[in-house]
């Protein structure tokens, strides 16, 4: 009598338990990062990674950079879910590193990272209050940071430039990317000491990354100009700072506050981009709004930039994503929670794959039926590879099977997948969900990982039926992918969770009455 020979056998147990040990070591991992709480933080300008770098170049006779004239101070620190701010006692941006995604813990601060949207060698900080376009150091400065709210801080800095009293207001958002700053420059009250009379005060920043040409546009009435020349525009809409002329990148945009008196907007060459406001009376005063973050069409909507006159002209995958987004928006007017309506709109999303992956599936099953087969004839025609394929096309033919069934189903299906990953990761919940205190940032209790990689799992187990290496190496894969997923925002991973769920929910339904295969070589 004859045995089949045994099986290489791949115990889904051991498998699972090897998965969530690596699930314990990325949290490991994740919990030795920095942490990215909202708080004002002291970070000294020796704390960034190349301060080597800086030191060396400030030693240079031609040193530019502003950080150049206090190695030793100390800075503010504030990370928020869209970019983490470094201010100096003048409330003034040093360093502003944007994120990739919401929620995202950053802890190698670069300053000449391309992340970093304040030039590491400019010669003035972001949001700089010039006189007549001329930066001055702030004298005397000092300020203070205040909670206005559990998402809100408020930073209060006077100081003086040339005499004049300056006064600096800045609130900085958790779950925006927009300072609101005011500032006002007056005369000193007794017309004391030998103040200076400006006829303009800017509030400006200097460029953008590492760009040397940055893309300006200075928007205006329903129109836009491209790299203007320097001369003001009066009552702008905004004046933008674009690392690249593309939907890509990062950017820094300036527009006048709500209620605020009238602004112009101006290039002010070598880079850098102003607000400004007459000196009238012995003062002036500005309101503006600071976006500071990803060129990026989600976050636009949500901060009402997107409707700007040419500050972003969306692809088709961008306007897919509006109306994701406008679907989103519209279930969550019936269903009270937004982690319920990813849920609603993830499932909506799976009704409308759910013949492709039909489609799909029944290929890949058809396949794995054919592996036995399949590997006899590359045994018999291991030396005639035509003659190999054309027996292999014979054996498709008569089984009805289409090796490239399984591929267009994918095609498909990829761009609605890339929408939905580009929405659910910038959008900013601002909303908790059962044992997650905030969409827009990980999991703290890393349970959403785990059920990423269990459903990874059964996912993967129905992919290689009857192919032990090729689960072996899928789950070798997953097992790596959790070290990536480990500190998505919880939104991204509920999406990624129920759509697995559905899929292998659907896997299931179509294995019914298809067995896996019996490998080659196996006999009753």
């Amino acid at each position: 009598m004859t045995y089949p020979r045994p099986r290489p056998r791949v115990r889904l147990g051991a498998i699972v338990i090897g998965a969530f040990v690596a699930v314990a070591a990325a949290i490991g991992g994740a919990s030795a990062q920095n942490g990215s709480a909202f708080l004002p933080m002291q970070f000294t300008v020796s704390e960034f990674r190349d301060f080597a770098r800086l030191e060396t170049a400030c030693a240079e006779p031609a040193a530019s950079s502003f950080l150049c004239s206090d190695l030793e101070q100390v800075l503010t620190r504030i990370p928020t879910k869209g970019v983490d701010l470094f201010f100096t006692e003048a409330g003034e941006v040093a360093a502003a590193f944007a994120k990739f995604q919401k929620g995202q813990r950053l802890s190698n601060y670069n300053l000449d990272n391309a992340d970093n949207l304040i030039p590491r060698d400019a010669a003035i900080p972001g949001g700089a209050v010039l006189l007549d376009g001329d930066y001055v150091a702030p004298e005397g400065a000092s300020g203070t940071w205040a909670r206005l709210s559990e998402d809100e801080f408020e930073g209060r800095f006077t100081y003086v430039l040339d005499g004049l009293e300056v006064e600096k207001r800045v609130v900085v958002s958790n779950v925006s990317h927009s300072l609101r700053v005011e500032v006002r420059v007056q005369a000193p009250a007794d017309g004391a000491g030998d103040a200076r009379s400006p006829e303009t005060v800017q509030y400006a920043f200097p460029g953008i990354g590492r760009q040397q040409q940055p893309t300006i546009k200075i928007g205006q009435a329903g129109s836009f100009s491209l790299n203007p020349i320097s001369q003001p525009v009066q009552n702008p809409s905004y004046v933008s700072l674009q690392s690249a002329a593309n939907n890509t990148g990062n950017a820094t945009i300036l527009r006048p506050d709500v209620g605020g008196d009238p602004l112009a907007a101006i290039s002010l060459g070598d880079r850098r981009v102003a607000m400004q406001a007459p000196f009238e009376e012995g003062g002036a005063t500005l309101a503006v709004q600071s976006y500071l973050g990803k060129n990026e069409l989600v976050r636009y909507y949500q901060e009402e930039y997107a409707d700007l006159p040419g500050l972003f002209t969306p692809n088709i995958l961008g306007r897919m994503s509006l109306w994701v987004l406008i679907a989103l928006e519209f279930i969550h007017s019936y269903v009270p929670s937004w982690g319920l309506s990813i849920i609603v709109l993830t499932l909506g999303f799976r009704v409308l794959v759910w013949p492709l992956i039909t489609t799909q599936t029944r290929s890949m099953f058809g396949m794995q039926k054919l592996q036995p087969e399949m590997k006899k004839l590359q045994t018999k025609y291991k030396d005639d590879r035509e003659k190999l394929s054309q027996e292999m096309m014979k054996l498709y033919k008569e089984a009805g099977v289409n090796p490239a069934g399984g591929c267009l189903p994918i095609l498909l299906q990829m761009p609605l997948f890339i929408i939905l990953w580009r929405v659910f990761v910038n959008f900013e919940f601002a909303e908790g969900f059962l044992w997650i205190p905030d969409l827009g940032t990980a999991d703290p209790l890393y349970i959403l990982p785990a059920l990423y990689v269990a459903v990874m799992l059964a996912q993967s187990w129905y992919s290689a039926r009857g192919n032990p290496m090729m689960l072996r190496q899928a789950m070798i894969i997953n097992v790596v992918f959790v070290f990536i997923i480990v500190n998505f925002p919880a939104g991204v991973l509920l999406y990624f969770v129920v759509s697995m769920l559905v899929q292998v929910f659907q896997y299931w339904l179509l294995s019914r009455g298809n067995p896996p295969p019996v490998p080659a070589g196996a006999k009753g």
